[in-house]
């Protein structure tokens, strides 16, 4: 008798847990296939890479640097060796930008993989993380293209299925960038491996996303003030036009600080009918 009840006692829960679950899963699946009409509805010409051409005017200087420039550099110098971010310096030694192969196997500037994607506009700014945490998987470029680094564009970070952190986080920052929100791709280190996050200023505090954190949740009470976080080691960030460096501890919490140096500037040709 008392097995019987206890088992009934166990159905009835299982059958209302089940109900209550059923319209959080209606209302993902609802939200990732309108996040997948919106993906279809991206301008596919933002998927190529033609399209991030442009230069950097590095401030301390005022010096100007091409994407095509670098791609002669690393050819020349570095042709088996392209498949890493390189870094560039000013005339005062400071790092002023960094490029990164694209997925055309050319360098690029990092601030040009940020080509300007709104997939839909959202009332609630938590919900580009969580579409993103969704519907892209993370996958190491090694895996992927059989390389040591290869950035995805955020048209096609967006799209491609399956991305590494940089690709999470320029999919992630360019859509709360078009969602009014000042947010930037960091890269560093986390704990002792490299990584790229996103950082973002929400109600006069910063946070850091994490779009590779599959278990993002609907709030920004989810998410870490940068202030609190820990074993992130910010070396530099960016957004589309700026680039800073981060001239202090590799510790440092603070986002917003004099320690973070602006050092250049990206300016995007748009020669989209070149070759």
């Amino acid at each position: 008798m008392i097995r019987t009840l206890a088992a009934f006692i166990f159905a009835c829960v299982a059958v209302i847990y089940l109900q209550s679950i059923a319209p959080a899963k209606t209302a993902d699946t609802k939200l990732l296939q309108h996040a997948q009409l919106a993906g279809d509805s991206i301008d596919p010409s933002l998927r190529l890479n033609r399209r991030q051409r442009g230069e950097v005017v590095m401030l301390a200087d005022n010096r100007r640097m091409k994407d095509s420039y670098v791609n002669y550099q690393l050819d020349r110098y570095y042709a088996n060796e392209k498949s890493y971010i390189y870094y560039w310096r000013d005339s005062l030694k400071n790092l002023a930008t960094a490029t990164a192969q694209g997925v055309d196997f050319k360098h690029y500037f990092v601030n040009s993989y940020l080509v300007g994607i709104h997939p839909f506009s959202v009332e609630n700014k938590w919900l580009p993380l969580y579409v993103l945490s969704k519907r892209k998987a993370y996958q190491l470029d090694n895996e992927q293209y059989g390389v040591a680094d290869m950035w995805q564009n955020s048209a096609q970070a967006y799209q491609l299925p399956r991305g590494d952190c940089e690709d999470h986080a320029i999919a992630l920052a360019d859509w709360l960038i078009s969602e009014g929100i000042d947010a930037r791709v960091v890269v560093g280190k986390y704990k002792d491996g490299g990584h790229a996050w996103v950082v973002a200023n929400q109600n006069e505090q910063m946070y850091i996303l994490e779009a590779t954190d599959k278990r993002a949740g609907k709030s920004w009470n989810h998410y870490p003030l940068a202030s609190l976080s820990q074993n992130y080691y910010p070396q530099y960030m960016f957004n589309r036009e700026y680039f800073w460096e981060n001239t202090s501890t590799p510790m440092t919490k603070d986002y917003l600080g004099e320690h973070w140096k602006k050092r250049s500037k990206y300016n995007n040709s748009r020669s989209s009918n070149s070759d």
